[in-house]
């Protein structure tokens, strides 16, 4: 279970749609680039919907509510991350047969936090930016949904403007969530390779939509393959609205998600 755990963490993390004032890690997959400025405390927070099916006839409902990214930018193109979330999920599993539940169980509480950091390689001015994001999970979360090891993310980030209303946006990136090799005998996960490519265009000075492929090779064994779609709304400079929706392309998976970004300014 705690694997499967993993595998949703991987799948849903946080994404850019750089045509706006605010420039987020969310709602799509693909992490910017682009740090935010020093002294800006940055927040990105939404709600999660998800069901995925895993073989086994096991299926996951994860709730999450809020998750949570928190931004302070420490000094040019480079700043500080933590990221918290609380969660609810129902595992289901049913027959082979005629597909009746034979067990439900259901957990909640706060997952384990990541901490982490972004560098920005080059100025957003430049028609490609570049950029690497780094978490590393700490076993912190409540004892049902803990995986109980550390984990790392990292992720390169790359943008380009096709004009001024259009941009790419990938990401190619390893995590894995296993990364106590002191027991003898425990079986050792190899991690996953992920990647995304995002596609985003400004309808006009408030409003803008994207969609993106993204997925991970899982153990370097298995390819679970995703789109999303999704929109930003931007109330203000520095308050912007998001909602987006995904499903997996090679195994039943469907998402949707609501959230608010803002940024408090240096003084």
């Amino acid at each position: 279970m705690k694997k499967l755990i993993a595998i949703l963490f991987l799948i849903l993390s946080v994404g850019v749609l750089r045509s706006q004032t605010i420039v987020t890690d969310r709602p799509d997959q693909t992490e910017s680039p682009i740090s935010v400025s020093p002294g800006v405390i940055q927040v990105e927070s939404g709600l999660l919907f998800q069901r995925a099916e895993f073989p086994g006839r096991f299926t996951i409902h994860r709730s999450v509510y809020p998750t949570s990214l928190f931004r302070l930018g420490v000094f040019k193109n480079f700043e500080l991350r933590l990221v918290n979330e609380v969660s609810t999920y129902k595992i289901e599993r049913t027959r082979r047969s005629d597909s009746s539940f034979i067990a439900e169980n259901k957990y909640s509480g706060s997952e384990d936090i990541q901490l982490g950091f972004k560098y920005q390689f080059n100025s957003a001015e430049n028609k490609v930016v570049l950029g690497l994001v780094a978490h590393l999970f700490i076993p912190t979360g409540s004892q049902e949904l803990t995986v109980n090891d550390y984990g790392v993310m990292t992720r390169l980030n790359i943008a380009y403007d096709l004009d001024e209303k259009r941009s790419l946006g990938a990401n190619l990136g390893y995590f894995n969530s296993d990364l106590d090799w002191a027991n003898e005998g425990q079986e050792r996960q190899l991690g996953a390779f992920t990647y995304t490519l995002s596609y985003g265009q400004a309808i006009d000075d408030r409003l803008g939509v994207y969609l993106e492929a993204f997925g991970e090779y899982v153990e370097f064994e298995e390819w679970l393959n995703n789109m999303d779609a999704g929109m930003t709304y931007l109330l203000r400079d520095n308050i912007q609205l998001d909602y987006s929706f995904g499903w997996g392309i090679n195994y039943i998976m469907n998402y949707h998600s609501i959230g608010i970004s803002f940024y408090l300014p240096s003084k």
